[in-house]
């Protein structure tokens, strides 16, 4: 559609706003939009359904209570736009950008268009779009009352926003951002807030009844303010996400880095013992010798990591992730590995040098660990040390299987 043309149709709404005469409602259904600034676009009430908004700027845009119903917004951004009372049910989100915007009242629920074509009645065709993101952001935006009921806004932003008595039943938020976000009466009832991060978010009066909370961080946040009847709270994780924790951390692994360049010359060897470091991304750093023993790790990350000699004995890492990562001679006795990630991970035979000028072999060691659909896919490995393994449930090469099973009786 052309600039000249949507123009037109904005005066044309703004007079039918004001009663005045030749004044029409907007209507752009199943319009496409593309990689346009439309910052500032004043179409209240207008009727937008189905109407395809990719990557389009709509910061500072009026479009209160206006019928979005299936829209595609992918990579569009909402900045600071008023969208109250719009209803937004079915739209397609990947990529938008609501920060900061005005949606107390939105209607974010389930549903779909269908239009006729060439004699038939199906879904509009979406309008193909390569994002550089695709995670939906609606941080520090006012979503008070809004409805989400059985919405699916996996891996969004919330931070900061404004969530008071939005209607969140049956959601799936996995893996999204409630960080400081107003709860407050919002009616969260069999939420899916796995591995969301809720720190200091206020939930005074929330309703939680059967709200899933599988390795979700609840650093700070007081469920006893909650309103439930119900509540599996065994699987919440704890961790202090504060700058100045944060920093620690850092300054943690670069001194272990430059201990390992060094070879104990200089720096020091990182010890995370008896640490709840769930949901840390540790990917692509060196930590070869880093002591983890009686840690907790649910859901961290090693992603090409490198860890060889690493000591993760008795550590909780469930849901951790190792892919591509180098795990030459690590220890994982007695550990939880359910769920734990190692495809493509590096798990063969380490040898060390000792001061005589001997050499020793240090095999990976998986002794008495659990194992719960755990992933070994396409790993490498030459010799194991695996007492006490029951060997099911574990996603593995024939290759592999063996070798854990010889492991285990040797």
């Amino acid at each position: 559609m052309d600039l000249q043309a949507l123009k037109e149709i904005v005066v044309a709404h703004r007079a039918w706003l004001r009663n005045e005469r030749g004044g029409r409602r907007a209507d752009l259904s199943l319009k496409v939009l593309r990689d346009l600034n439309l910052r500032g676009l004043q179409l209240p009430k207008a009727k937008l359904t189905g109407i395809q908004l990719i990557n389009c700027d709509l910061s500072g845009a009026n479009l209160r209570e206006s019928d979005l119903f299936a829209a595609n917004l992918a990579g569009s951004r909402f900045i600071g736009a008023d969208c109250r009372g719009c209803d937004f049910r079915g739209a397609h989100l990947p990529g938008a950008d609501f920060s900061e915007a005005q949606l107390s009242g939105t209607d974010f629920r389930e549903g779909s268009l269908l239009v006729s074509s060439g004699g038939s009645v199906e879904p509009p065709k979406r309008e193909v779009w390569s994002p550089p993101k695709v995670d939906t952001a609606m941080n520090r935006a006012d979503l008070t009352g809004a409805r989400l009921r059985n919405s699916i806004i996996r891996k969004a932003d919330f931070s900061g926003a404004v969530l008071r008595n939005a209607d969140l039943s049956g959601a799936n938020l996995d893996g999204s951002s409630l960080k400081d976000a107003d709860l407050r009466g919002a009616n969260l009832a069999n939420c899916d807030l796995s591995g969301t991060q809720l720190n200091r978010a206020m939930i005074d009066g929330a309703f939680l009844d059967g709200a899933v909370l599988t390795d979700a961080n609840v650093h700070g946040v007081d469920l006893k303010r909650a309103v439930y009847n119900s509540l599996d709270t065994s699987t919440t994780i704890a961790v202090d996400d504060s700058a100045e924790t944060q920093a620690l951390i850092g300054e943690m692994i670069l001194a272990h880095e430059s201990w390992v360049a060094s070879s104990g010359v200089e720096g020091q060897r990182a010890d995370f013992s008896h640490a709840d470091l769930s949901g840390l991304d540790f990917s692509s750093r060196n930590l070869r010798g880093a002591l983890f023993a009686d840690s907790r790790l649910r859901s961290a990350r090693f992603h090409r990591a490198t860890v060889d000699l690493a000591d993760f004995s008795r550590s909780d890492l469930t849901g951790a992730n190792f892919e591509g990562a180098s795990l030459r001679g690590a220890n994982f006795s007695d550990a939880n590995l359910r769920r734990t990630d190692f495809r493509k991970s590096d798990l063969a035979v380490e040898t060390t040098l000792l001061g005589d000028g001997k050499s020793h072999d240090w095999p990976p060691r998986f002794n008495g660990c659990k194992l719960d659909e755990t992933n070994f896919k396409d790993v490498k490995a030459t010799r194991l040390i695996a007492k006490g393994v029951v060997v099911r449930k574990i996603v593995a090469d024939e290759a592999f299987l063996k070798l854990l099973t010889s492991g285990a009786a040797a």
